[in-house]
């Protein structure tokens, strides 16, 4: 990745891709998604250039960076990240996760969810990147679905679920993916047997009045992570969940970016 200074004074991100047929997939996967798919909580992905062998993306500079360094930042260089910030960024993520699951035209399930994928603006608003891994699926393709937002495609978009279960625990708590997910399989992805959960819970979120709230997002990381797919619920009904328990404290969440187009 290379941040870019143009004469204008626009800052951008470029991704240049090495020369390999992985990479040359996840270039056109990239494309195909992000350069055909605008929502708030995509990264915008501005051109792209093809030169002999040379692949590059060109990407709307996201001031900043993304939730694995907020979380996770280099010792000595403390990050403070207030609830209610956690709770956009979470929320976000849950929107455009469910608004890829379920749209009419192209349905694309992300398969490598993570902290380090969430690029923040200089609002923190929620931007998901990182599509060369991406399963894609037109509106004409054969696809099951059942309801507003149930499982298809064999359930590989649970997979999705799961990661933004671990993302959700690392905003709790703030400790390291490796470590939640060592949790997450030791435990069978059940809430009682997540032994000492509230104990990792992020120490500066203790004592505001926001333990209720926690621990109904804590209760829905759970039921994301279970290990058994058909137990896991679909980002459609985890979104309208975060969306209410976040709407009873900050106030409504526009849903505008939920029509399905």
């Amino acid at each position: 990745m290379y941040k870019v200074s143009l004469p204008n004074g626009w800052i951008l991100a470029v991704k240049r891709f090495n020369k390999s047929k992985r990479s040359e997939k996840k270039f056109n996967s990239e494309v195909m998604t992000l350069g055909r798919l605008r929502h708030s909580n995509l990264m915008p992905l501005i051109g792209f250039s093809i030169h002999l062998k040379e692949r590059l993306l060109v990407y709307k500079y996201m001031q900043n960076g993304n939730l694995h360094e907020w979380l996770h930042p280099v010792e000595g260089h403390t990050k403070i990240m207030e609830w209610p910030v956690r709770v956009k960024i979470a929320v976000g993520l849950a929107r455009g996760l469910a608004w890829l699951h379920n749209n009419n035209n192209l349905r694309v399930v992300h398969q490598n969810i993570s902290s380090e994928c969430i690029l923040l603006d200089n609002s923190f608003e929620t931007k998901l990147s990182n599509f060369g891994e991406a399963t894609i699926m037109s509106s004409n393709s054969t696809v099951s679905t059942l309801g507003s937002g149930e499982t298809w495609v064999l359930g590989c978009d649970k997979k999705d679920v799961y990661g933004f279960g671990i993302v959700l625990l690392e905003l709790v708590t703030r400790e390291e993916p490796n470590k939640l997910i060592l949790l997450c399989n030791n435990s069978g992805g059940t809430f009682s047997n997540f032994a000492g959960l509230y104990d990792a819970i992020d120490k500066p979120l203790l004592g505001q009045g926001l333990e209720d709230e926690i621990a109904q997002f804590l209760v829905i990381a759970c039921k994301c992570v279970q290990s058994s797919l058909d137990q896991r619920p679909s980002m459609f009904d985890v979104y309208n969940k975060m969306r209410t328990i976040a709407g009873e404290r900050y106030g409504p969440i526009s849903d505008s970016q939920m029509i399905m187009q």
